[in-house]
C-alpha cells in the first residue's frame, strides 16, 4: 500500500515539473535557446536596482520612448557593442549586468548576454520579461517619453496600436489618395526589397521622429511601413504627441507586401 501511495506521488510530482517546464516555455519561449543564461525576475531586478548594470539593447528609438529609469541605451545591432559594454562593466564591476529588450519574445536581450560572455564578462543575466513588465510593475523607476516616473496613463493601449495597423490590400489602395505620403522607416541596409507603393518615401524612424514636429505631414494621410511590424509601435507615441491623428501601419510591415 505504501508503495503505491510513494508511486502516485512521484507520479503527481513528475507531472507538475512537467506542467511547470511547459508554462514557462509558454511564458519565455526563447529560454530553450539559450539554456546557459542566467535569468532575473522582475521582483529580483527590483532588489537588485540600486547596484545593477542595466543595459537597454533596443534602438535609440524605443529607448527614448520609453526605458529603465537608470539603463543606458547600449544597441545589440552596433558595431562598438563588445566594446561599449566592457566600457561600462568597467565602471562598475560588482553588480550585475542585466540586459533587456521589450519582452517575452524579444530576442536582443539574449543575443546580448551571449555576447557579452563571450567577450568575458561575468555576473551577467538577461531580464527577459521586458520594457512592458517593468513599466506595469515599477513605473516609478520608468522613464516614458522623457518623464520620470511614467504616467501609465499615457501609455498607448495594444488595441489602439491595432487599431491602425492595416493589411497590405487596403494599405495599397489607400496609398491611391491624393493626400497619401507612404514612408518606408527601415534603415538602408534593411531595403534588399523596396514595396511597389505610390509616393513611397524612405525616411529613417528616428530621422522621421524629426520630421513630425514640422508642418510638412499635417493635414495628410500618413501610410508608414517597417520591416515587420514592430518598429511603428513606438513611431506612434510621436505621433501622438504632435497631434498627426490620419495615420495607418503595414500590417506586418514589408513582410506582408513581399507576400
Amino acid at each position: 500500500m505504501k508503495k503505491n501511495v510513494l508511486v502516485m506521488l512521484m507520479g503527481l510530482i513528475c507531472l507538475m515539473l512537467a506542467a511547470g517546464a511547459s508554462l514557462a516555455a509558454e511564458g519565455y519561449p526563447l529560454r530553450a535557446k539559450y539554456p546557459k543564461l542566467k535569468y532575473i525576475s522582475t521582483e529580483e531586478l527590483k532588489k537588485e536596482y540600486g547596484r545593477a548594470v542595466i543595459v537597454d539593447v533596443r534602438s535609440k528609438l524605443e529607448f527614448d520612448v520609453i526605458h529603465i529609469a537608470k539603463a543606458v541605451n547600449i544597441p545589440v545591432a552596433q558595431k562598438t557593442f563588445d566594446r561599449d559594454i566592457k566600457e561600462l562593466r568597467s565602471k562598475n564591476e560588482s553588480g550585475p549586468m542585466v540586459f533587456y529588450c521589450n519582452g517575452h519574445a524579444c530576442e536582443k536581450s539574449y543575443e546580448a548576454a551571449e555576447q557579452a560572455a563571450s567577450a568575458g564578462l561575468r555576473n551577467i543575466a538577461v531580464y527577459d520579461a521586458g520594457i512592458h513588465d517593468w513599466v506595469t510593475a515599477t513605473p516609478e523607476k520608468t522613464t516614458l517619453m522623457g518623464e520620470t516616473p511614467a504616467v501609465k496613463s499615457r501609455l498607448i493601449p495594444t488595441e489602439k496600436l491595432k487599431s491602425h495597423k492595416i493589411k497590405y490590400a487596403e494599405f495599397s489602395k489607400k496609398a491611391q489618395a491624393g493626400d497619401a505620403i507612404c514612408i518606408d522607416i527601415r534603415e538602408p541596409f534593411q531595403r534588399k526589397e523596396i514595396p511597389k507603393l505610390p509616393h513611397l518615401r524612405n525616411i529613417p524612424s528616428d530621422r522621421l521622429v524629426q520630421l513630425l514636429s514640422g508642418s510638412e505631414f499635417k493635414g495628410k494621410t500618413l501610410l508608414i511601413t517597417d520591416a515587420v511590424g514592430k518598429q511603428v509601435e513606438w513611431i506612434q507615441y510621436y505621433l501622438e504627441k504632435y497631434g498627426i491623428k490620419n495615420y495607418y501601419f503595414l500590417e506586418n510591415g514589408v513582410l506582408s507586401a513581399q507576400n
